[in-house]
């Protein structure tokens, strides 16, 4: 049997991932695509279209979804 589940953590540039749903000054939007930036950092577009330039040491609160095998 598999199981979602939405896991909270903290991430950074180099472990973002397309899909997280990041909290950015208390508002909540997905990562739809993301660019490598010199020097470690990520430019993160947004579900709105909106960019976010994220530094390499910059932590982030995201909820991810990971799907788990259950079994019994």
């Amino acid at each position: 049997m598999r199981s979602e589940l939405v896991k909270v953590m903290t991430v950074y540039a180099s472990t973002v991932r397309i899909g997280d749903i990041v909290n950015i000054g208390g508002a909540e939007s997905r990562v739809e695509n993301m660019f490598a930036l010199q020097g470690g950092g990520k430019r993160l577009i947004l579900d709105m279209g909106e960019p976010f330039t994220l530094g390499p040491s910059v932590p982030l609160f995201a909820r991810r979804l990971s799907t788990t095998e259950i079994t019994r």
